[in-house]
């Protein structure tokens, strides 16, 4: 069933279904899964160095780096390719004392685009772990599971599609909340390994209990930091239908001008500002500018 048995059950199960696949087949000392919210930012939704977890979030886009390459080049990286010196321009994670001395990184494109939508990475300690065999299971795997994140993404489309126009609660999961979730569980996630560990040493029974608190904080962790990065998509998305007018009295309404101050600045009609007003509250489904104000501050602030 490879990873359609984990559909439903959430990215964590997902990702980690991936992991256990990918390390049947390969060695993968390191794995990561990582998807891109727009050219300069990407979510690092997913990490493991050996047995090291590394905590999810968004970071800017490191061009230099093996995830920026794929990106700008949209292939494969492999160490091959020069050595290792791509790879060891980015950011180490996980058991920073010991490095890969082989890596594949490989595109998730959107199924039916040439639009990449994240990558998927195996690393290992030992030189020469990787050849063609384990390039090509990688990027056959890479691919199913963009079928299935570009799937949710359609439905998404059709969902929004079907709400345009009607009035709908704006979330606006930011990324200072998504940080403080992720921390906070962090605390929890290491008490219970902590226990865990214990626990293994004397087999008692409730070991089993206790990891799996461990993998429900993971879990927690990673449906906060794509949480927050669907909710940046979406605002992005509805900022993206405004015209450029609309958008620059946009901007001052997320200040808190009223009306008669965005006259002022953009030097235009009363009735002028609150045609726009009108539209853009058209545009996001809301009644309220506050509503509207709220949502779109929050997105300026992230990007």
């Amino acid at each position: 069933m490879l990873l359609s048995a984990e559909i439903g059950h959430g990215h964590y199960a997902l990702y980690d279904r991936l992991r256990r696949v990918v390390s049947g087949v390969m060695t993968a000392d390191a794995f990561l899964v990582a998807l891109f919210r727009d050219e300069d930012h990407v979510l690092f939704a997913y990490q493991y160095d050996g047995a090291v977890y590394a905590l999810p979030g968004v970071r800017k886009l490191n061009p230099d780096g093996p995830t920026g390459w794929v990106y700008v080049n949209k292939r494969s990286y492999t160490y091959g390719l020069d050595g290792g010196k791509v790879l060891n321009r980015g950011v180490r994670w996980g058991e920073k004392d010991r490095p890969s001395l082989d890596a594949l990184f490989v595109p998730m494109r959107r199924t039916n685009s040439d639009e990449i939508i994240g990558v998927v990475s195996a690393q290992a300690y030992a030189a020469g772990s990787y050849g063609p065999a384990e390039l090509a299971a990688l990027e056959w795997l890479t691919e199913l599971l963009a079928r299935i994140l570009s799937a949710e993404d359609e439905q998404r489309y059709l969902i929004r599609s079907l709400d345009y126009r009607r009035s709908s609660p704006v979330r606006t999961a930011t990324k200072a909340i998504s940080d403080l979730v992720i921390e906070r569980v962090d605390v929890v996630r290491r008490s219970a390994a902590r226990v865990a560990d214990a626990l293994e040493r004397e087999g008692h029974p409730l070991l089993d209990s206790a990891r799996e608190v461990v993998r429900e904080c993971e879990r927690l962790q990673i449906d906060s930091a794509e949480l927050e990065f669907d909710d940046y998509r979406e605002a992005a998305y509805r900022f993206g239908l405004l015209s450029r007018r609309e958008r620059e009295v946009a901007k001052l309404l997320a200040e808190g001008l009223t009306n008669d101050e965005i006259r002022t600045r953009l030097h235009i009609e009363l009735p002028t500002v609150k045609t726009h007003v009108g539209n853009i509250l058209k545009k996001y489904g809301a009644h309220q500018r506050s509503t509207v104000a709220v949502e779109i501050s929050a997105y300026l602030a992230s990007r």
